[in-house]
């Protein structure tokens, strides 16, 4: 069950997939699949560019990622291909079944990134009882203020990890290289996923043909 400020989040949500991101109802929004495909990557914008820090995210933020990434996953229920069976009547005649179920490719592909999304969340999950480092400021850093790295720092919102003055204990060393390969390999399958999906993906004459020569060539390559 939803309250009532969620029923009235999740209309405007989908509303604004309807209109394909135009508000104003002006006519001028994109198609509502491209208004589908630019809705992911700006909710895991503002979802996960609050996360700086190796720590497990905020409950709040956590329960906001899961709640609008069903809201628009819900929608791919409806991305469905015909399906023909074959079937026996009762006096043995053969007849065609026309059925629907949703594209082969989601089939497979969303429960899979679910599962990589847990094991993300899990892993930043792992780190809730560590207590070895911890995150400053820049703008608190004396020592990043004085740097002339802080000019040509592309980072610079990005808290700097501290750790004891002695270094880390290998317990720790060990377990954060282990994070570190165990989401290289989550990582790799979403990477392999995306690109099987592009790879099989029809690409319309009408998107190839505005792109520069050199882009054109190298997608029609491919």
């Amino acid at each position: 069950s939803f309250s009532n400020s969620e029923m009235e989040q999740m209309k405007e949500r989908f509303v604004k997939l309807l209109l394909g991101e135009d508000m104003s109802s002006g006519g001028k929004g994109v198609s509502s699949s491209l208004a589908l495909s630019n809705a992911f990557p700006n909710l895991a914008a503002a979802v996960f560019c609050e996360q700086k820090c190796l720590e497990p995210m905020l409950p709040e933020r956590k329960a906001r990622w899961r709640k609008e990434i069903d809201w628009l996953l819900s929608v791919t229920d409806c991305v469905v291909e015909m399906v023909h069976t074959q079937q026996k009547s009762k006096d043995g005649s053969s007849m065609e079944i026309k059925t629907t179920r949703q594209q082969t490719e989601l089939h497979m592909n969303i429960p899979a990134l679910r599962k990589l999304d847990n094991m993300l969340i899990d892993c930043l999950d792992n780190f809730k009882d560590q207590n070895e480092f911890y995150y400053v400021s820049k703008d608190a850093d004396d020592a990043y203020k004085d740097s002339s790295k802080r000019k040509n720092d592309d980072k610079w919102w990005l808290p700097t990890p501290k750790v004891p003055a002695e270094g880390l204990s290998d317990a720790v060393r060990r377990f954060l290289q282990y994070q570190k390969d165990f989401m290289n390999q989550v990582l790799k399958a979403a990477m392999a996923i995306n690109a099987q999906t592009l790879l099989e993906m029809e690409i319309p004459e009408s998107y190839i043909d505005p792109l520069p020569k050199v882009s054109k060539k190298e997608l029609v390559s491919t």
